[in-house]
This record gives structure tokens, sequence and C-alpha cells, in this order.
């Protein structure tokens, strides 16, 4: 039951982390068959009528995604609590977090087999933001012998 769980947990993670990239990439083949089309003379109205709605849709889900981890970003930012914060919600911090801080995310990669959303947040309070472990605790609403099973997790995690 406990491989069940944590096989779930891990589909659940990596599908929520290629959602940008899934569009992103969706949004790269919508203007290239437009283009196709266009040479060719094959396009019609209709047909790239919906590529292009299928091109905005995309953009506005990688933009939805962005100000949510943008908005989460803020509240680490600010020391808000940040217990209750979704695994959507925390996806889309990391999202937010490779975007702006590329070489760190990049260097992170290198460094650790993936980790967890939880743990890439942990990181960024610590690596990126710089605060304390009391503070960290307050944050994530979680108790200081918490925060150092989590460190002990992350160094496990290194390559």
């Amino acid at each position: 039951m406990l491989a069940t769980g944590y096989w779930w947990y891990w589909r659940r993670v990596r599908s929520l982390n290629f959602r940008l990239d899934d569009h992103a990439r969706r949004i790269t083949e919508s203007q290239t068959e437009i283009e196709r089309l266009q040479q060719s003379g094959e396009a019609s109205e209709q047909t790239i009528a919906e590529l292009n709605r299928q091109i905005e849709s995309s953009r506005e889900r990688i933009s939805n995604k962005l100000l949510t981890g943008t908005q989460q970003f803020v509240k680490l930012q600010q020391k808000e609590c940040v217990g209750d914060m979704t695994a959507e919600e925390r996806q889309c911090l990391i999202d937010y977090f490779a975007q702006l801080r590329p070489k760190r995310w990049q260097q992170w990669e290198h460094t650790y087999h993936p980790l967890t959303p939880a743990q890439y947040v942990f990181l960024i309070l610590q690596d990126d933001l710089r605060y304390d472990d009391d503070t960290i605790a307050q944050i994530l609403d979680v108790k200081p012998a918490s925060l150092r099973t989590t460190r002990s997790r992350i160094k496990g995690r290194e390559r």
C-alpha cells in the first residue's frame, strides 16, 4: 500500500511538472502547422482559427500558472504562512522560480536527483531567500525537527 501511495504521488508530481513544457510545445507545434498550411495553400480559415484558439488557450494556461507562482513567491518573500499551499500551487511556484532564477534552478537539477515540490520550496526559502530555520518553520507551518529531516533528505538526494 505504501508503494502504491508513493507511485501515485510521483506520478502526480511528474504530471504537474511537465504541463508548462507541454503547453509551450503545443504552441510551437500549432504555429508551425499554421505556417505550413499557409505556405502550401491548404489553409482554411476555420483550421487556422482553431489553431490560433489552441495557441491562445495554451498561452493563457501558462500565464495563469506563472501568475499563481508569482503570488506564492510574494507570499514567501513577505514571510506569510504557506502551510496550506496545494500541490498545484507548489508546482506553480516551482515553475515560476525556474523562470525567475534559471541558473540556480539548473544548479539544483544538476546537484540533486529529482526532489519533491516541498523540498524545492524548502530550498527556495533556504538558498534563495536565505531565511533562518525558525523563519522557514513558521512560513511552512512545521516544527524545526521537520526542517532537519527535510534537509537530511535533500542531502541524501545529492548526485
